[in-house]
């Protein structure tokens, strides 16, 4: 299991990230490719509020995705894919138990309608 505590370290952009791989698991969606973590992300950054968050590009997901899996809060996932569409994209996983996250993250304001939705999915 993975150290919460590394989460005290995450940007606000990582947390959302987080939460949509937590909320992909809760679907039974992954291991999730990085596209699939990108639209989950976009579909529910106005539940953190535009004016805190603004808008998550691709390219930001992707950046957050590398470097929380650098710090061991998801990991990538072999999933043998070979499809033309999916090939050679990484797929990730969350590496710790999706109840003890939305707790951690239950502490940041920014997140209680987030979190409340992860939560929903998740149960």
């Amino acid at each position: 299991m993975t150290e919460l505590s590394d989460i005290d370290a995450t940007t606000l952009t990582h947390r959302v990230v987080l939460l949509g791989v937590a909320e992909l698991g809760g679907r039974d969606d992954t291991p999730a490719h990085a596209g699939d973590v990108v639209s989950t992300c976009v579909d529910r950054v106005d539940e953190v509020g535009g004016d805190v968050l603004g808008r998550l590009s691709e390219a930001e997901v992707a950046r957050a995705l590398n470097e929380l899996e650098e710090a061991g809060l998801v990991e990538r996932a072999d999933v043998g894919d070979t499809s033309a569409v999916g090939k050679g994209r990484p797929a990730y996983v969350l590496p710790m138990d999706v109840r003890a996250l939305c707790e951690t993250l239950g502490d940041d304001d920014r997140l209680d309608a987030l979190v409340d939705h992860v939560r929903t999915v998740c149960e």
